[in-house]
This record gives C-alpha cells, sequence and structure tokens, in this order.
C-alpha cells in the first residue's frame, strides 16, 4: 500500500472513531443523567489543596460536590450495554486497540475526565474536543513520551525561575503537580494535616523520557540520578530530591509516584544563580557525552561521593570520600596508600607549591582520620583530636575540604578522560603514569 493511501485510509479511520465516539459519550451521559435525576446524587465532602507559592504555604480547603466519577464507576457496566457504546467498542477492537479489556478502559477513562472536567452529564462539544483530540494521539501513537518530575530538597533557584539544560529543566513544580506530590505526602513537607503546612521547596527537575511502545515501563531513576550528579559535581550544596513523579504527556491516564526512601539532605543550601547558567550549560554538555560505566575506577568514585550525600555525620562522610579517592589514585599502590593517595592528589590538582602541600597535608591527614573511624578509633579520643588540631580543623571542616577536593578530583578526571583518545581500559593507567612522571620530574 502506498503512502498516499495509506494516510487516506488512517484518516477515514480516525474520522469514523471520532464520530461513534461522540456518539458513545452522548449516549453514556444522557444515560447517567437521568439516572442521576432519579436517584438524587447526594453532595460528598471532600478536601481539596489550597496552594500559596509566594508563601511556600498550603491548606487543605472543604469542597461538597456530588461524586460524578464515582457514579460512573458505579453505573459502568449498564454504560458498557448502551447501543451506542457497544458499536464504539465494536469499532476500536476490529480496527484500533484488538483489547476488550483495554477498550473498556479507554472508555471508563474518557468518561471519567469529562465529568472532572466539566463537573456534570451535560454534553459540551469543546471538552469533548479537547479531550478526543488527547485520546485521538494517544491511540495513533505508538510511542509514549513521559514527564519525569523530581522535586530538590535543601534546593534554591536564585534570579531566574527556570533553567533549560536541553535535557531537562530546572523550574517551579507546577499546582497540579504539587497537588499530586501533597497528596502523596511525597514532599518531605512540614505539615499540619489535614489543615495545611508549609512546601520544604517548590522546585524540580523535569525531563522527558520517549518509550518506543505504550506498554513498556523502565525505571526512571537512572534517569534523575545523572543529573543530580552532574549537579552535585558542578557546585557544593547538599541537594537531594524526594520522589519521582511519572505521568503520559498526553492521555494522562496515571501517574506513578516513587518516594525516593533517602530522600533526605544534610548540610548548606544548593544554589544556582543567574551567573551559574552558562556554566552549569556548558559543564552538562561535557558532563553527559562521557558513559561513565565505561570505566569503573570512576563510576566507583562517583558512587561513593554520592553515597556521601546520605549521611548525617562528618566521620561517615569522610569514609565515602576516602574510599572515592583511593578508586582514583592509589591503582598499582600496594603500600604507603595515604602517602601516595596524598601525594598524586596534591600534584593533580595542585596550582603551585603551596597549594599542593596543603592539599597533600590535608588527606594524608584525612586518610589516618578514616582509618582510625574504620578501626573503631573514637574521635574523641586524644590521637584523633591531636590528628585535627595539626589542621587547625574540626572534624566537619576536614570532611568539607575533603569534600571539594574529591569534586575537583572527579572533574578532571573527567577532562583528562575526554581529552584522551586512548582505549578505555588504558586511560586510568596513562593518568596515573602522568602523574607519577610529573612527581618525578617536577613541576617546572
Amino acid at each position: 500500500m502506498k503512502n498516499s493511501e495509506r494516510e487516506d485510509k488512517e484518516y477515514e479511520g480516525k474520522k469514523e472513531f471520532r464520530e461513534c465516539m461522540k456518539k458513545a459519550i452522548k449516549s453514556s451521559l444522557s444515560y447517567l443523567k437521568k439516572k442521576a435525576e432519579r436517584e438524587q446524587i447526594v453532595p460528598s465532602q471532600e478536601y481539596d489543596f489550597e496552594i500559596d507559592i509566594n508563601k511556600r504555604s498550603w491548606k487543605t480547603v472543604p469542597e461538597s460536590r456530588p461524586p460524578l466519577v464515582l457514579f460512573v464507576e458505579k453505573n459502568l457496566e449498564e454504560i458498557l450495554k448502551l447501543a451506542e457504546v457497544a458499536s464504539c467498542m465494536d469499532f476500536m477492537i476490529k480496527e484500533i486497540v484488538k483489547d476488550v479489556e483495554a477498550v473498556k478502559n479507554i472508555i471508563e477513562k474518557f468518561l471519567k475526565k469529562y465529568v472532572e472536567t466539566i463537573g456534570e452529564f451535560d454534553y459540551d462539544e469543546i471538552t469533548f474536543n479537547n479531550l478526543y483530540r488527547e485520546l485521538e494521539e494517544y491511540i495513533y501513537t505508538e510511542e509514549r513520551e513521559i514527564i519525569v518530575i523530581a522535586p530538590l530538597l535543601n534546593f534554591e533557584l536564585k534570579g531566574s525561575e527556570r533553567i533549560d539544560l536541553g535535557d531537562f529543566i530546572i523550574r517551579k513544580i507546577s499546582e497540579e503537580e504539587l497537588k499530586i506530590l501533597l497528596g502523596k505526602g511525597a514532599l518531605n513537607e512540614h505539615h499540619f494535616y489535614p489543615y495545611g503546612g508549609f512546601l520544604k521547596t517548590i522546585w524540580c527537575i523535569k525531563l522527558k523520557v520517549k518509550f518506543p511502545s505504550k506498554m513498556r515501563r523502565e525505571d526512571l531513576t537512572p534517569y534523575i540520578e545523572r543529573i543530580m550528579t552532574a549537579l552535585r559535581l558542578f557546585k557544593k550544596g547538599s541537594i537531594y530530591y524526594s520522589a519521582i513523579l511519572s505521568y503520559p504527556k498526553i492521555w494522562r491516564d496515571i501517574w506513578i509516584i516513587s518516594s525516593h526512601e533517602r530522600g533526605k539532605a544534610y548540610g548548606q543550601y544548593y544554589e544556582l544563580t543567574d551567573e551559574d547558567v552558562e556554566n552549569l550549560k556548558t559543564f552538562w554538555s561535557k558532563f553527559k557525552s562521557l558513559n561513565i560505566q565505561n570505566y569503573q575506577f570512576l563510576d566507583v568514585a562517583i558512587r561513593r561521593f554520592n553515597f556521601s550525600y546520605e549521611r548525617k555525620l562528618s566521620e561517615d562522610k569522610l569514609i565515602d570520600y576516602i574510599t572515592a579517592f583511593e578508586a582514583l589514585y592509589l591503582k598499582g599502590v600496594e603500600k604507603e596508600l595515604g602517602y601516595r593517595l596524598a601525594l598524586r592528589c596534591a600534584c593533580f590538582l595542585g596550582k603551585d607549591g603551596e597549594e599542593r602541600k596543603k592539599i597533600f597535608e590535608i588527606l594524608k591527614s584525612a586518610y589516618d582520620a578514616r582509618s582510625k573511624i574504620v578501626h573503631g578509633k573514637p574521635i574523641e579520643s586524644k590521637s584523633f583530636k591531636k590528628l585535627l588540631n595539626k589542621l587547625n580543623l574540626n572534624l566537619p571542616e576536614l570532611s568539607m575540604q575533603v569534600e571539594e577536593y574529591l569534586r575537583e578530583s572527579i572533574k578532571t578526571f573527567l577532562h583528562s578522560l575526554q581529552k584522551s583518545n586512548l582505549q578505555k581500559s588504558k586511560s586510568h593507567d596513562k593518568i596515573i603514569k602522568e602523574i607519577d612522571e610529573k612527581i618525578i620530574t617536577g613541576f617546572g
């Protein structure tokens, strides 16, 4: 069949589908209206969310409204027997969907969306047309585009209200999305339910994911984790997310929420300003170009770097940091681990002798501190305090400084790998060899 003939046949099919769907919905609404008049639907007390974005607050507002959606559910079996509805279902089974339960689901969802939108059982052409356009696009498109939302904790966007990175957007959470998230308790919000409370965040990551089939589902967490890694590497700040909300771009028949069980942020706020935007765009472009999983040592280091964001105590963070440093700098080393780690990192990051000396001293002490912690030495012990006093730092300050060296190390390794045209298996060896040669030959 030629393309033109195929297009003509599809056009005629859509035209016929629209007419039979219109008749089915009109018939269903007429049936529901007459039955509602006989049975006199009693309005029920429900609660809706009233949200004030500017005050970052929400409250529940009682509403008295007839339970129209429940009435549709209650009478669905009889609706499906109506002549116009049965004829429309036969057409869909023969020409479009070919699955009885899927067809029943479409009729039910359409009616529910309709009565939710208009709030009555009268037919309205505009409401029908808007819903039908969504349904037609959903049915006649094989792939499905999913909107993914991740509310950001401990985060603030200063100046701009939206940053578009191409692959994802940082923006305010919409009112509709906030209501869904609040209803599921997925914002880690301070609340006084059922009366109201305060929003911990109004910001989110938004991205679109395309699936080749409407039936296909996959874990969306890796998409969000990749973006979170990039944001954490870009600058310091304890950014996290509380949940992942996903829903279809068209024909929103389902909203899926997966709460992030470790969705707590410990530490200072993460802020993005107008001055950060262009640098963030540049960094994201470079970061996404490298497949981290091809480099096991870097994958381990980044995984440990991310684990540290889940730790509340500085000593626990320090354990993750040093484990990440070991993955980066201790390839081929069996002795004097702390010394070699600190020396290589100081050489890799330090811009002059004074800075290299500072990095070496801090990382050597941090390595010793990690050893004491994992071997059960109390941080209140004299030897532990002596180690910190030598640096004139307390443990949280040491941990924060080590975090910054780790952040810069990972970013510098990323940059080196992007420049390298070597085979993946030799890239890490090459970088370490260059560091050691620099140490041997000097920095002149």
